[in-house]
């Protein structure tokens, strides 16, 4: 099996900078709360980890603007991530909760980190701010169709503990839901991929009905 989304050159360091950087910009000194990147970058480096690691971040904060709201949830939206679990989204957010009270940023901002990670639950907003956050989350859904397909792989090695039957009908749901949506994208930032994600949806919706029918796995390699 392949490993999954790697972080690209120089990857880790560029992380590392933009964390030292967001604390900087709130005046916390970074080297005082250095346990806490250290955390995070053992988390995302979990062994269950495909697609929701490192390199996913990186992404993502490529993709938003440099607000501390966003940035802060980038960092810990899938910090708790556990596909055993039904709560790593509620976890995720406590965990941010507690982390950013240690760092002593304000009410106000741990209020929209905790809303923006609780909203990755249905992916559906009416705050700007988080629909962007959103889009750039989902961003993946409308890539080049072999990213997509590694995608598509990624996720069934993160649930590689479900029988094969069961995954291809959660998957199945899942991607119908997305395209039962009358908006896949709910930001004109994003809007370009609506129609790329909705193709790779449907493309993938074909090939599981089609393994459903001759007994394997599309999602994995051959």
């Amino acid at each position: 099996m392949e490993r999954g989304f790697k972080l690209s050159h120089g990857g880790r360091k560029r992380l590392i900078g933009r964390w030292n950087a967001l604390l900087t910009s709130l005046e916390i000194n970074p080297g005082e709360h250095f346990y806490m990147l250290d955390d995070l970058l053992t988390r995302h480096t979990e062994p269950q980890r495909y697609y929701h690691n490192l390199a996913h971040l990186d992404t993502l904060l490529g993709l938003l603007p440099a607000k501390p709201h966003l940035e802060f949830a980038v960092w810990f939206h899938d910090a708790v991530y556990d596909p055993t679990r039904p709560d790593n989204e509620a976890q995720s957010a406590l965990l941010a909760e507690q982390s950013l009270l240690r760092l002593g940023v304000e009410p106000q901002l741990i209020e929209a980190v905790v809303a923006i990670i609780l909203a990755t639950q249905n992916h559906q907003t009416h705050d700007p701010d988080t629909a962007l956050f959103l889009d750039a989350d989902l961003s993946i859904l409308g890539a080049d169709r072999k990213t997509y397909q590694a995608y598509a792989r990624a996720i069934r090695q993160e649930y590689a503990w479900v029988p094969q039957t069961l995954f291809l009908e959660r998957r199945a749901a899942v991607l119908q839901k997305f395209l039962a949506r009358a908006r896949i994208y709910q930001t004109q930032a994003f809007a370009r991929l609506e129609q790329p994600a909705r193709e790779n949806l449907r493309q993938e919706l074909k090939q599981i009905a089609s393994a459903q029918l001759l007994g394997k796995n599309p999602a994995l390699p051959e």
